[in-house]
């Protein structure tokens, strides 16, 4: 996707030289004779750069710019023409074009521009990356040589590689989003986008237009057009985190665009052909959900082609101290300063723990000793005494959502209760909640100063 130009002009022989120019140099082009047919490819094809001739017949190159601007605001588009004026170049620029060449076209500042723009491109592409990445959720790899783990991984290869829908299950904090980015960079829609789809997030009011976008004037508010999350994901993997967050009626649409391969915008009046492969997650007993009527029967069987489901850290204990060491590493590289170690002692409390938050509460464990250390080695005597205390005193509470969220909630104010010095006022500020919200929920958890 990177090597590959799109080159858009009304006239032939412009198209042809440039598809030879553009060959030669190893790159892959695609043509286009309109707006309409460029935007039409663009949505088909996800490509480096745009290179985009400013008048053509039906709608110009400054209206077809503004629409695969809306389809995807980081792709570089260089503008051409033989007779533009400095206010079109300006209006150019500033609906997001990359540069502007003027006609007859000079092949070397051509080229150089091409490359420009490409690797613009790719600088954007490895940024984002490393943003989701960084997200929560994350660590990209599946640490571990557990048995359970391996089987995953081992799974996880067999899948990849082909087009299937998968079901991931696994208790919250078990890896869930981890694995499906991993099928995503091991398949063949590697070099295409991966967007994920937190279920939950997302207000009912808002569903269809997040997911199957709009048209400029479809509702109220409506001022521009906008990409769906389908169409965002084109050439790539749409994944759903807590399907069965999503309404039934939600769940019947998405299984028609996966269905039919397009998705209808709210306010269009043609389809847009999508190409994504799918994947779900979910936390709960996927039976009990069909039975509950959470989850749809016919979404269900559609993505029971492969099921993976991720083991919790109870299963397996041995993979604890890999783990330990790879957030350690982690928070000191967010954080500054040399990695927290833990002692025999103490690796052998974290061990028996039953971490009802899977990976997540590890890391915001680990997080907390970083910042509350004394010295570079954490024996059993420095560990934070809530935790420590209280996770021996947990060892008997099921790992179901409500204990793991509430694990999370406690560990999340401790650490800016800290971060803040206890000061009440500069913590709500600082997590954007009402203070006598926050004091509920201090007392709630029974959390006070020196006594936690």
């Amino acid at each position: 996707m990177i090597n590959r130009i799109l080159v858009v002009d009304d006239e032939e022989s412009i198209r042809d030289s440039l598809q030879g120019l553009f060959e030669d140099e190893g790159y892959t082009v695609l043509c286009a004779a309109s707006g309409e047919e460029a935007v039409a490819r663009f949505r088909k094809h996800p490509v480096g750069c745009v290179l985009l001739d400013i008048w053509m017949p039906g709608i110009d190159g400054l209206e077809t710019l503004s629409r695969l601007k809306t389809m995807d605001a980081n792709v570089p588009v260089i503008m051409m023409s033989g007779h533009a004026t400095i206010d079109t170049a300006v209006r150019a620029t500033r609906q997001g074009a990359f540069d502007f060449v003027e006609k007859p076209l000079s092949s070397d500042r051509l080229l150089i521009l091409i490359r420009n723009a490409l690797e613009k491109r790719k600088l954007a592409i490895e940024n984002q990356e490393l943003k989701q990445q960084s997200e929560p959720g994350g660590l990209q790899d599946l640490i571990g040589t557990s048995t359970v783990i391996e089987d995953v991984r081992k799974l996880i290869r067999q899948v990849a590689g082909t087009d299937a829908p998968v079901l991931i299950l696994g208790e919250h904090g078990s890896g869930k989003a981890v694995a499906a980015r991993l099928i995503h960079k091991q398949s063949k829609r590697a070099a295409g986008p991966f967007v994920a789809v937190n279920s939950a997030g997302i207000a009912d009011s808002r569903m269809d237009s997040e997911l199957f976008g709009h048209e400029k004037g479809a509702f109220p508010g409506a001022l521009h057009p906008q990409r769906g999350r389908f169409e965002m994901a084109n050439s790539g993997t749409l994944f759903f985190d807590e399907l069965t967050d999503l309404s039934p009626g939600a769940q019947a649409k998405v299984l028609r665009v996966i269905q039919e391969h397009a998705v209808q915008r709210l306010g269009g009046a043609e389809p847009v052909p999508v190409d994504v492969r799918l994947i779900a997650a979910c936390s709960c007993d996927p039976e009990q959900a069909l039975r509950s009527g959470t989850l749809r029967e016919d979404m269900y069987y559609r993505l029971n082609v492969v099921t993976i489901r991720m083991p919790s850290l109870r299963e397996r204990p041995e993979d604890i101290p890999l783990l330990l060491e790879a957030l350690a590493a982690e928070q000191a590289e967010m954080l500054s300063g040399q990695p927290v170690r833990f002692t025999d002692d103490a690796l052998a409390i974290l061990q028996s723990s039953p971490w009802a938050g899977n990976v997540r509460e590890l890391r915001n464990y680990v997080e907390r000793c970083h910042i509350l250390r004394q010295g570079e080695e954490i024996s059993s005597a420095d560990m934070p005494a809530q935790d420590q205390g209280g996770m021996r005193a947990e060892a008997d509470i099921s790992a179901n959502f409500h204990h793991a969220r509430e694990a999370f909630e406690r560990s999340y104010l401790l650490y800016h209760l800290n971060k803040n010095e206890w000061n009440v006022s500069r913590t709500a500020e600082d997590i954007g909640m009402e203070r006598s919200q926050l004091h509920r929920k201090l007392k709630s958890f029974g959390l006070k100063e020196g006594r936690s």
